[in-house]
């Protein structure tokens, strides 16, 4: 099949197809932010839709009575941590699949894209069941490391054990939609993300509180609604998958298409996004630790640690709009690259920079100017219970929020060069990245401003903008001296 035909199949036009020289930097070329934005949407709203699964349970979770929703807040932010540190590892198969995809696919060769989609399922299905059992196994004692109040380790424990038996859903999933990203469908992940969100929302509401006669779960009730719509999330992805037209044009589903080398080539991508993300959340456990330690020394029961999981809660909802983009970019970029365009696919990558720069730096402001309101949508304080718990955490999580909000700029262009690289092939590079920044910037500065200087909560987030600042500088400078031009995947 030629160029043509490969790109008939996206919606809208040809995503390779240059629309005349580019412009400076700084100024937008419309015909490129169009096709940004048309894949950029759908992505935002996927990942913004299956993000709040998460969002979600932290929202049922501080409804709670007064005990349990600050240290259930306090748990589910290091049990989120855990759950990306062992499925975000093992879910970074969408990288090497994303990547390999599109370029196939900007090439023209439609059964090669199908078979990386082969091969990329055999690893997701082996792979996210071996880590399951392990991290089933281990969780009670990393709960023992990550912080000293008994009941955030309990409710943390029970939590992870449940909510790990959704690895397998969110691993296969993010091969499938990695599958459909790279050839410019963005729109079967969206339309599933709001399924399984809409599945999460019914499910928790009944188990948390034991609504519709079901047993009243509390914060494990949580964990069991995001485990159960992630795999419907799967369900509903294989099914769009193995429908007539998708097996007849691509071809996936045949077992002559289990190959070592293309399996090995979305493993090679795929681990060193897979470190570079253990990195990231080790990090922030660590980070998280030391918010632990802050309220050791300040006598607090888990009030900061229930703060800095607040402030991570609605920064994720802004991030993963970067995030989101920058899936977009990647798949613009890898596609650009097969067709032998790299020059176009430098463009494409800072025009996303530039439009989530500036996206981000209006929302950032917002959020800034009006902290408190954003605080009381994820803790809300009942009126039928003390208030005072409650509102010490979003006194201590104010402050912090203003300065998070002023840092979503330099957060925006990081997380969306990052992701340009990933779409180049330049996986390697990102995972010693942040595994150096994270090491000898983000954990010691941390301790240092937060403990050394006790600057407090505050400090964690003065830690968090210079290791922001480092990681856009370091992915700017390699993304514009184009190296990844001739990188073969």
């Amino acid at each position: 099949m030629d160029q043509a035909s490969a790109n008939a199949m996206t919606t809208g036009p040809s995503l390779v197809t240059d629309p005349g020289p580019g412009r400076t930097l700084m100024v937008f070329e419309p015909v490129l932010v169009r096709r940004i934005v048309a894949l950029g949407v759908p992505v935002i709203i996927g990942m913004l839709t299956q993000t709040a699964i998460n969002q979600v349970d932290t929202l049922f979770v501080g409804r709670l009575d007064e005990k349990t929703a600050v240290a259930g807040t306090a748990a589910l932010g290091y049990s989120m941590i855990l759950m990306w540190a062992f499925g975000g590892f093992l879910a970074a198969i969408a990288v090497g699949t994303q990547a390999m995809t599109a370029r196939r696919y900007g090439a023209g060769d439609i059964e090669g894209a199908g078979r990386v989609l082969a091969n990329s399922l055999s690893l997701a299905l082996l792979s996210s069941t071996l880590v399951t059992a392990i991290a089933v196994a281990i969780v009670p004692a990393i709960f023992q490391l990550l912080h000293h109040d008994p009941l955030v380790r309990e409710l943390g424990v029970s939590f992870c054990r449940v909510r790990f038996l959704g690895i397998l859903g969110m691993v296969t999933t993010a091969s499938l939609k990695s599958f459909y990203d790279g050839i410019g469908r963005v729109r079967v992940h969206m339309t599933v993300a709001i399924v399984m969100n809409v599945i999460n929302l019914v499910l928790c509401w009944a188990l948390v509180f034991g609504n519709l006669g079901a047993p009243r779960l509390e914060v494990a009730g949580a964990a069991w609604a995001a485990s159960i719509s992630g795999l419907s999330g799967t369900g509903m992805m294989l099914w769009w998958a193995l429908r007539r037209d998708d097996r007849r044009h691509f071809k996936a589903f045949r077992v002559e298409n289990l190959d070592r080398g293309i399996a090995l080539g979305v493993a090679r991508l795929s681990v060193f996004s897979g470190l570079a993300t253990v990195f990231v959340m080790s990090g922030f456990a660590v980070f998280l630790g030391i918010v632990g330690k802050i309220d050791e020394r300040e006598q607090l029961a888990g009030v900061n640690a229930a703060a800095a999981q607040l402030i991570i809660s609605i920064t994720m909802l802004i991030f993963m709009s970067c995030i989101a983009f920058g899936t977009a970019t990647a798949t613009l970029v890898s596609q650009s690259l097969g067709a032998k365009k790299p020059e176009l696919a430098a463009r494409y990558g800072w025009q996303s920079v530039l439009i989530c720069t500036i996206v981000m730096a209006v929302i950032g402001a917002l959020v800034s100017a009006f902290p408190e309101p954003v605080l009381r949508v994820f803790l809300p304080a009942d009126a039928t219970q003390s208030e005072l718990l409650k509102d010490q955490v979003i006194e201590v999580a104010t402050g912090s929020l203003r300065f998070c909000g002023l840092l979503a700029p330099i957060a925006a262009a990081a997380l969306v060069l990052t992701q340009a690289l990933y779409g180049a092939g330049e996986s390697r590079f990102v995972m010693i990245a942040e595994g150096i920044l994270h090491l000898f910037c983000l954990v010691p500065l941390a301790w240092i401003f937060a403990i050394g200087l006790d600057l407090g909560l505050l400090g964690c987030w003065y830690a968090t903008a210079v290791y922001g600042l480092a990681l856009a500088t370091i992915t700017g400078l390699k993304f514009a001296r184009g190296s990844w031009h001739h990188t073969r995947i």
